[in-house]
């Protein structure tokens, strides 16, 4: 009776320290535990930002304007005499919202059209290939701007424009790995059995490739939030007053050779979160261990 709940136990065991050896990978890269801190904190952040941002985002005060660092203003204020810190603890609110939120728009289309056409193949893998490869050739900025211009710019226009794009990464990865996974002899042994395709695909190809989609998902945060920044310091992203790091960039543009503080602080926020995120999706790679070729 010891050995038999020993034999139930065992696959919960395996699965409990590939969690922990996948853990130890991961924290190995210094990077990766950063990307990892920093997602923490600027979650903490953008949600607890109305409790602990020490001003009003839209505060207007004209007797302060481009004010440098000072005691009561951390990092200064804008041109409107807005404080600066208020303005980026809000800011990562839309940062968050569009890189999290287009991800996983992009990998609820992608996933599904990819495990079919990798698995059935034929026609529909024929067909998918060839929708892939179109966008794939289309300029997707331009795409994305004409999008966010015709549905009038918002957060929620410009995740639904950027999520145009971003299924294609998500859908090839997804086609690349359900591809290999249906030679897998247990895979080809369910279909022998007769076992219905849904359920094949259920139980034994999507757990296989779950990891790696994953790693998939984190990827494509860099590219939305850089793509975000981008297009409010066009002024086509997130409208005032609601503050948007590229936004606050691209106000700052005729005064930052007078004042550093107004383009420095939003260019840091930028670029450190990219980078963190590429840190973090850098080490689920690893903690996964696995190459991916597709």
């Amino acid at each position: 009776m010891t050995r038999a709940k020993s034999q139930r136990n065992a696959p919960e065991t395996r699965y409990a320290s590939n969690w922990v050896a996948a853990w130890r990978r991961f924290r190995r890269s210094g990077l990766a535990m950063f990307g990892l801190v920093y997602f923490i904190i600027i979650l903490f952040v953008a949600v607890m930002a109305p409790v602990i941002s020490p001003y009003p985002y839209d505060r207007v005060d004209y007797g302060i304007t481009l004010q440098l660092p000072t005691w009561q203003h951390l990092l200064g204020t804008d041109y409107l005499g807005r404080d600066m810190l208020t303005r980026l603890m809000w800011g990562a609110r839309p940062m968050l919202l569009v890189g999290i939120l287009t991800g996983a728009v992009g990998m609820v289309i992608g996933v599904p059209l990819g495990i079919l056409a990798g698995y059935l193949g034929g026609a529909f893998d024929w067909f998918i290939q060839r929708l892939v490869d179109l966008f794939s050739a289309l300029p997707w900025y331009l795409l994305v701007l004409y999008l966010v211009m015709v549905l009038s710019p918002s957060v929620w226009n410009l995740i639904l424009a950027l999520s145009v794009s971003s299924w294609v990464g998500s859908c090839r990865l997804v086609r690349g790995l359900t591809f290999s996974a249906r030679e897998y002899d247990f895979v080809e042994a369910a279909r022998a059995l007769g076992i219905p395709t849904r359920q094949i695909l259920a139980r034994h190809v999507l757990p296989q490739i779950a990891p790696l989609l994953l790693w998939g998902f984190a990827t494509s945060i860099p590219g939305s939030v850089f793509a975000e920044a981008g297009l409010s310091f066009l002024g086509i992203g997130i409208r005032p007053p609601i503050p948007s790091w590229g936004q606050m960039l691209g106000q700052a543009g005729q005064y930052w050779m007078y004042y550093w503080h107004v383009f420095l602080f939003p260019s840091l926020c930028i670029v450190i979160s990219v980078l963190a995120f590429q840190g973090l999706a850098d080490g689920l790679r690893q903690a996964i261990d696995v190459n991916v070729n597709v």
